[in-house]
């Protein structure tokens, strides 16, 4: 009989004891697949950066290129080579005007003959000085007026002889024509010509980059703006401003349009040289998801902060035009459940 109550109180407490087992396991699996109720939301953080610059190609040409008028006639000497570099107002090659030199032959014809009327004008008035001198008092007074008149015509004659000669002069100076740089720069000479005088172009010493910039991005570039010119392996490099920006499209087909605009280089980039160009953007903007009911949060010393932003929606995106600086950190998926001073996980 006590054997009996001996095994029966031992399967009790066995079963008791597995009881308390089983309640504690089932209890501490709780704690592992269910949080507290204290737990923290999770949320994403994200920090404000400036947006990518615009990148671009172009190409670096003479600022100034101009195709010069060569004189006509027939050449006399030229005294420049291809791709020579010259200074404003030097002499490039020089010219006999032809024409100018039938002109002239017509004029010394004018010119000898105004001489001969000068030397027949100053033989009468001498003859006449003569009489005059020889007669007696009576006739004298009728020699005046001859005498008068022989010393008008001289005068007349050497006014004739004057102007000739003057006219000639000039012709004389249109006889051989120079053809000068109207800037510093380098020309390009040519030879194919039908009249045997070269055809010169001058391309300016100065050098600008020419860019294009679409329809997209044109409120984004302006005159003054810091722009990146560098060749294509990324040397010479340079840093230079925008000079200008065209109103007018390059084209007006269909498709993108663009417009040109422009910016002075340095000699150490190559005429025709094809270049990269990179304009850095101000502009910030953050994801659409960071705004909830029109504020941002910003993640100051690890807390949640609700703030206010003047922003514009762009897409999937808000271009920030207050409120928000570079640099900052801000809530992505704010809800409902965040609140101020809340201890965000980045």
């Amino acid at each position: 009989m006590k054997r009996k109550t001996k095994i029966i109180v031992t399967v009790v407490g066995g079963i008791a004891a597995l009881g308390i087992l089983t309640a504690t396991g089932v209890q501490a699996y709780h704690k592992l697949v269910k949080p507290t109720s204290t737990a923290k939301n999770k949320y994403q953080v994200y920090k404000v950066t400036g947006a990518l610059p615009l990148t671009m190609s172009g190409k670096v040409v003479a600022e100034k290129t101009q195709s010069l008028n060569s004189p006509t006639g027939k050449l006399q000497q030229i005294n420049v080579k291809d791709e020579q570099s010259v200074k404003n107002g030097d002499i490039l090659l020089t010219v006999t005007a032809t024409d100018v030199q039938e002109s002239i032959s017509s004029q010394q014809d004018i010119v000898n003959k105004a001489n001969r009327a000068v030397s027949s004008a100053s033989a009468t008035l001498k003859n006449a000085q003569q009489s005059y001198n020889q007669a007696d008092a009576d006739t004298k007074i009728s020699l005046k007026d001859t005498v008068t008149q022989a010393q008008q015509a001289l005068t007349d004659a050497n006014g004739d002889l004057q102007d000739a000669q003057n006219k000639l002069a000039e012709l004389q100076g249109k006889l051989t024509v120079s053809l000068k740089a109207p800037f510093d720069g380098v020309v390009s000479v040519s030879n194919d010509t039908k009249d045997g005088i070269p055809a010169i172009t001058m391309n300016s010493s100065q050098k600008v980059l020419q860019a294009n910039v679409s329809e997209y991005d044109y409120s984004k570039v302006h005159a003054g703006d810091t722009v990146t010119v560098s060749g294509i392996d990324g040397s010479p490099k340079q840093s230079t401003k925008i000079t200008k920006i065209e109103q007018i499209p390059s084209n007006q087909g269909k498709g993108t349009t663009y417009y040109p605009f422009s910016a002075s280089v340095n000699n150490d980039f190559l005429y025709g040289q094809s270049v990269k160009v990179k304009v850095p953007q101000s502009e910030l903007k953050i994801p659409k998801s960071a705004v909830y009911k029109g504020s941002v949060y910003k993640v100051i010393d690890g807390k949640a902060s609700r703030a206010q932003a003047d922003l514009t929606q762009n897409g999937d995106t808000y271009i920030v035009n207050s409120g928000i600086s570079k640099g900052e950190e801000l809530v992505t998926n704010p809800d409902a459940k965040l609140t101020n001073g809340e201890v965000v996980d980045d």
